[in-house]
């Protein structure tokens, strides 16, 4: 993971983000009179994402330009990871004022790190009228600490259970949805469940890993409490909090028991083992089930996965954000761009095409969402569990140095997987390497 500190200069950020995903087609680089401009005269808008974030696949490009002669639309970024590649090279293109799309995509756990200078982007204050589109956590986020728009929502995680119908029955366990979502409707039922597929002796993994799981219990915990994850704004720990202790030690219980599975999440391993049957469950927010398990497992498995409500329900898992750079060559252009494209329609658009649960509650209800089934999860109400744990959910206090002491807890949990950390020493390491993340972390863009 890429930090922010005082430690990584300028020109060590540039060499760190050198093979990384380039932002390139419409960038600022100093003042051309040309720049941001087509071959054919027209105003050029490149859009920069991540992961899988449906436009193309909505037919965006065509929809947009169709209502507006003298907009050249570019999509680029699907497939890249956030973390490794994609931030990087952002907040190295703000640092250096060159490099960035004329709109771009971020995670939500990481606005506050990325929107903590609030010169780096355009005040996007002519839409404030937009707020009834969003509940009122989703639109706070897209605001700078100083009250500034500087974002809008697109989509969001929501909270289910995807699970191996086959593997679930070889294990002997309970296959029909509802009953498994019954059986762990609290987590001691979903460690009582675990418990029984490892004493069944498979010679499969109950869950892909420790940190996927854990996602969802700090999420849970925190948002069903009181907010507090494992570091403030001040850059204090906080990993004594409810949220932390208790879903670190769930992680270590399961770890315990046996019924973790060592496939680091976006590996080659984990990819692999989720198309071959390797493990039986993994947390499924709504762009992990379409945009991540569905293509990754492929064909041959529809129907084998199934969706089942999370233990506990309620909660979200993930969420992203469009913002404009205020340097780039048509911000203005750029700002009507990224309020078109998460406006509740667009929004249902992308969730038919890829997946992505809308962020927008009007859009949430429309039945397209609400009422839609999933034939590769074995027709699972998808529309009908995500919107269900996200209904009443309190904001989450994510901070500026919450993204690398995530990622400093996530590589402890996984070195206990597989052996590197002694599970004797989790809390110990975790500390101590929460610490060195939020030194790391500094001051900021």
């Amino acid at each position: 993971m890429h930090l922010l500190n005082r430690r990584h200069g300028k020109a060590a950020l540039a060499a760190a983000a050198a093979g990384a995903l380039a932002l390139t087609a419409a960038c600022s680089d100093g003042g051309d009179d040309t720049e941001g401009t087509s071959a054919d005269g027209k105003i050029q808008l490149t859009v920069s994402t991540f992961n899988t974030f449906g436009y193309v696949q909505a037919g965006f490009e065509e929809a947009y330009e169709s209502t507006h002669e003298n907009i050249d639309v570019v999509f680029e970024g699907d497939g890249v990871g956030f973390d490794a590649e994609y931030r990087p090279n952002l907040e190295t293109s703000l640092e250096t004022g060159s490099g960035f799309g004329d709109v771009v995509a971020m995670d939500e756990q990481a606005t506050p790190q990325l929107f903590s200078n609030p010169d780096y982007w355009y005040d996007l204050g002519a839409y404030e009228s937009r707020s009834a589109d969003y509940t009122e956590n989703t639109w706070n986020l897209g605001h700078t600490a100083e009250g500034t728009l500087v974002g809008f929502g697109t989509d969001i995680g929501g909270m289910a259970m995807c699970y191996r119908s086959d593997l679930f029955a070889a294990a002997g366990l309970p296959t029909d949805r509802e009953e498994v979502a019954a059986a762990w409707s609290t987590w001691d039922g979903f460690k009582a469940l675990a418990q029984q597929y490892v004493d069944a002796d498979t010679g499969t993994a109950f869950l892909d890993n420790g940190t996927q799981i854990q996602n969802v219990l700090l999420s849970q915990f925190a948002g069903n409490g009181d907010g507090e994850m494992y570091v403030d704004d001040d850059g204090n720990l906080t990993l004594d909090s409810a949220a932390a202790t208790q879903s670190i030690d769930l992680v270590l219980e399961l770890i315990e028991m046996g019924a973790v599975g060592n496939y680091p999440s976006w590996g080659e391993e984990w990819n692999a083992a989720m198309a071959e049957g390797g493990y039986a469950v993994m947390p499924c927010p709504g762009w992990m089930a379409t945009a991540v398990i569905e293509p990754t497992s492929g064909p041959d498995n529809t129907g084998k996965w199934d969706m089942a409500a999370a233990p506990g329900v309620a909660g979200n898992w993930g969420g992203s954000f469009l913002a404009v750079p205020a340097a780039g060559p048509h911000p203005e252009e750029a700002a009507e761009l990224a309020s078109w494209l998460t406006e509740p329609e667009q929004q249902i658009a992308v969730f038919e095409a890829v997946g992505n649960f809308p962020s927008s509650p009007a859009a949430q209800a429309d039945p397209r969402v609400a009422d839609f089934t999933s034939d590769y999860f074995n027709g699972a109400p998808v529309g009908q569990i995500l919107s269900a744990s996200i209904q009443s959910f309190p904001a989450l206090k994510y901070s500026y140095f919450h993204p690398p002491v995530k990622g400093a807890v996530e590589t402890t949990i996984n070195g206990i997987v597989d052996g590197s950390v002694p599970a004797a020493d989790a809390k110990s390491t975790i500390q101590s390497a929460a610490e060195e993340a939020v030194a790391l972390a500094g001051e900021g863009l």
